[in-house]
C-alpha cells in the first residue's frame, strides 16, 4: 500500500506531499494539478517498465513540458514510500528515490537523463539498501548473500536513459528489489474515451483494460471465454443499469479484432459502435473495480473522472464495488460531480483539495471533524462547492 509520495518540480508540482488512504479522491477546480499528481504517480510507474523519454512522452504529454515553468531546477525529484506483502519476507517497507533530469529546451541534447535512484527495504530488521544508482554508476545488493548474512554488492554501470529498477532481471539474487518493481508496474491508470471504447482491437488473453478503454471487446471477450464464473457476476452486476441485457456476445472479425454486441432478452442485438457512451464507461469500470481486485502487492488504481456519461444513480452502485482496505488495490478518483464527492462521506480521510496558487500547486486535507458536523447541513459535494473543504 502507498503511504507516502513526494514529487517536486514536476509541472505544477512543486514539493508536494501526498499520503494516501485506501479510497482517495482529488478534488480542486479546473487547472488545480489533480492530473499533474496523477500523471507524475504514473511517471513512476512507467519508469519501471520502459525508458525514461518514452515515459515522459506517454505520461506528461512530451518531456518537455515536465519541470515548473517558475523555477530554474534542472531537476525533477520522487520519492515513493511503500508498504508491500511478501511472500518470503512478510511485510516490507520499500522506500524508493528518484532525481531525473528533463530537457527544458526544444533543440539540442532533449533526453530525459536519470541522476539517482535509490531503493531501501526494511522489514522486522533494518532497513537496507537494495539498489543505489548515481548518474549510471550502480550498486546492487546481492539478496541471497544477505540473507545468508554476507552484506556483498555487485558494481557495475548502465546507461543514464533508464531507470536500473527498469532494468532488473527477474533473478533469486535481487527478489526484494524485483517484487518491488512488479508493485510498481501494477499500478494502473485510466482516462477513458467513449471513441476508443468502440474499439475492436483484440489481443489473445489480454486482462488489463488499456488506459482510453480502446480494449474493452478484447478483455470482456477474455474474461466470458476464459472465467465464467466472474463474468457471470459481472453481468449480474451490468444488468442493474440495463436490466433488458441478455447476453454480451462477441464476434471475432480479423486476426487482431473482435466485435462486441448486446443482445436483449427478445433476441434483438446492438453493436458496440451503436451503445451510449455512458453504458460502455459503466461496463469498463464494472470491470476494473469487480474482476481486477488487486494481487497480492495491493497495487494503486487512478481513475480520472468516473462520472463522465453515467446517470447518477448508477455511481453508487458502482461505488459499492470500492473496498478501501490494505489488503486491496488502492484507488484514487478526480472529480467534478457533487454526487460522486457525496458518496466519500464515509471515508473522508481519503479526501484531499488541490489548489494551485501562484505557479504551484498546495494539497490539504480538510479536518474530518469539521466536515462531519457540516454534514449534516451541507452535504459533502455542496461542501465542496461552496469551497468549505479547502
Amino acid at each position: 500500500m502507498l503511504q507516502e509520495f513526494r514529487v517536486d518540480n514536476f509541472k505544477s508540482l512543486i514539493n508536494v506531499v501526498f499520503k494516501p488512504q485506501g479510497a482517495n479522491l482529488l478534488l480542486g477546480t479546473n487547472n488545480s494539478g489533480k492530473t499533474n499528481l496523477c500523471q507524475a504517480l504514473r511517471f513512476v510507474s512507467r519508469s519501471s517498465l520502459f525508458p525514461l523519454d518514452e515515459c515522459a512522452d506517454e505520461v506528461a504529454v512530451g518531456r518537455f513540458g515536465m519541470t515548473n515553468f517558475s523555477l530554474d531546477d534542472p531537476t525533477t525529484d520522487f520519492y515513493v514510500r511503500a508498504g508491500v506483502p511478501h511472500d518470503e519476507e512478510g511485510l516490507l517497507t520499500f522506500e524508493y528515490e528518484l532525481t531525473v533530469s528533463p530537457p527544458r529546451k526544444r533543440f539540442g541534447d532533449a533526453v530525459v537523463r536519470l541522476e539517482r535512484e535509490i531503493l531501501r527495504a526494511s522489514g522486522e530488521s533494518d532497513a537496507v539498501v537494495l539498489l543505489e544508482n548515481v548518474a549510471g554508476r550502480v550498486r546492487l545488493l546481492h539478496e541471497k548473500d544477505f540473507r545468508e548474512g554476507r552484506e556483498r554488492y555487485v558494481e557495475t554501470t548502465a546507461p543514464t536513459d533508464a531507470t536500473m529498477l527498469q532494468r532488473l532481471y527477474d533473478l533469486e539474487t535481487n527478489p526484494m528489489a524485483n517484487h518491488f518493481k512488479h508493485y510498481l508496474r501494477d499500478w494502473t491508470y485510466y482516462d477513458l474515451s467513449p471513441a476508443a471504447m468502440r474499439g475492436s482491437a483484440h489481443k489473445p488473453r489480454e486482462v488489463v483494460i488499456a488506459t482510453d478503454g480502446s480494449n474493452l471487446a478484447s478483455v470482456l471477450y477474455w474474461l466470458k471465454t476464459a472465467n465464467e464464473r466472474a463474468y457471470r457476476k459481472f453481468l449480474k452486476v451490468v444488468r442493474k443499469i440495463e436490466p433488458e441485457l441478455d447476453l454480451i456476445n462477441f464476434y471475432p472479425g480479423a486476426e487482431n479484432n473482435v466485435f462486441m454486441f448486446f443482445e436483449d432478452l427478445n433476441s434483438h442485438s446492438l453493436s458496440a459502435m451503436d451503445a451510449s457512451s455512458g453504458t460502455l464507461r459503466f461496463l469498463a469500470l464494472a470491470y476494473i473495480l469487480l474482476t481486477q481486485p488487486g494481487s497480492n502487492s495491493s497495487p494503486l488504481c487512478i481513475i480520472e473522472e468516473p462520472e463522465n456519461g453515467i446517470y447518477v444513480g448508477f455511481m453508487k452502485t458502482l461505488f459499492e464495488m470500492v473496498e478501501p482496505s490494505p489488503d486491496h488495490r488502492q484507488l484514487i478518483f478526480t472529480s467534478h460531480a457533487p454526487y460522486f464527492i457525496d458518496l466519500f462521506d464515509q471515508h473522508l480521510d481519503g479526501v484531499f483539495v488541490l489548489d494551485r496558487g501562484k505557479g504551484h500547486t498546495s494539497i490539504t486535507q480538510p479536518d474530518v471533524a469539521k466536515v462531519k458536523a457540516r454534514l449534516e447541513h451541507f452535504p459533502l459535494g455542496e461542501q465542496h462547492y461552496r469551497k468549505m473543504l479547502g
